[in-house]
C-alpha cells in the first residue's frame, strides 16, 4: 500500500519535469557556431553527443550489463564492456527518473542493458535464432536505436524488488499479463509500470523489465562503443 500511494504523489510530482530539457552538449559560449561546438566536444569524449548520451554510475543508478558478463542467458560475453548509452531524449528521461524516486523515496534504478549495437544483436541470434526469445538482426530491435532499456527498481538497500523471475527468463511468469504470482510482486510490477509510464516509457507483454520510448524515432544503429582502459 506505501508502494502504490507513493506512485500516485510521484505522478503528480513529476507531472511537469517534462518540460525541463537537458543540455546534451553541455555549456559553450553562445558566440561558437555548430561546426565549431560538435567539434570541441568531440575532442574531450569519445562518442557523437549529437546522437548519445552515456548513462553512468554517477547519475545514481546501479548498472548491470549483462551481456558484458556470462551471466545472462546465453552463457557468453557478448559485448567487450560495459556501458550505457542511449539516444538523448530516453538518457534525459532515465535520468530525470532516478532523481525523483531517489530524492523522494530513496529508490535507485538497475539497469540491465541499453543500446545494444547491431553486431551484438547478431551475436545474440547466431547464438539463439529463435524469434521467441530474439529479435532477428535484419529487423532489429528498438534497443539496437537505442530508444530501449531492461530495467528494474532497488530499494534504499540496494536490494531488488522482487519481480517474480530473474531477469532474461524466458517463460510465461515474466509476462506482464501473468498473475499467477503473490500480491507483493504484483504490487512491484505495477510500481515499476506505473513509475515509467510517468515518463513516457512503455513495457511489453513478455518482459516485465523491457521499456522502451515510442515517441522518438531512430535508426537501427551498428555504432559500438569503445572500451575505456
Amino acid at each position: 500500500m506505501k508502494y502504490l500511494i507513493v506512485v500516485v504523489s510521484l505522478g503528480l510530482m513529476l507531472g511537469c519535469t517534462n518540460k525541463n530539457k537537458n543540455n546534451i552538449d553541455g555549456a559553450e559560449p553562445l558566440s561558437e557556431s555548430p561546426e565549431l561546438k560538435k567539434e570541441h566536444s568531440q575532442s574531450q569524449i569519445d562518442y557523437d553527443v549529437t546522437k548519445w548520451k552515456e548513462i553512468k554510475a554517477e547519475d545514481g543508478v546501479i548498472l548491470d550489463i549483462r551481456y558484458a558478463t556470462e551471466n545472462n542467458f546465453t552463457k557468453k560475453q557478448i559485448y567487450p564492456c560495459g556501458r550505457c548509452f542511449l539516444r538523448p531524449e530516453l538518457a534525459d528521461r532515465i535520468q530525470r527518473l532516478q532523481k525523483d524516486i531517489q530524492a523522494q523515496y530513496g529508490m535507485s534504478l538497475k539497469l540491465f542493458d541499453c543500446y545494444r549495437p547491431r553486431p551484438a544483436q547478431q551475436k545474440l541470434w547466431d547464438i539463439v535464432p529463435n524469434e521467441d526469445y530474439v529479435t532477428h538482426p535484419d529487423k532489429g530491435s528498438m534497443h539496437n536505436r537505442g530508444l530501449a532499456v531492461d530495467i528494474t527498481l532497488v530499494d534504499s538497500s540496494g536490494d531488488e524488488l522482487d519481480m517474480g523471475t530473474a531477469y532474461d527468463f524466458f517463460g510465461r511468469e515474466a509476462h506482464t499479463d501473468y498473475k499467477g504470482l503473490s500480491k507483493e510482486i504484483l504490487k512491484n510490477r505495477t510500481i515499476l509500470n506505473k513509475l515509467m509510464d510517468i515518463h513516457g516509457l512503455k513495457g511489453i507483454r513478455t518482459e516485465w523489465w523491457h521499456f522502451s520510448l515510442k515517441t522518438v524515432q531512430a535508426p537501427l544503429d551498428d555504432w559500438e562503443w569503445p572500451c575505456k582502459s
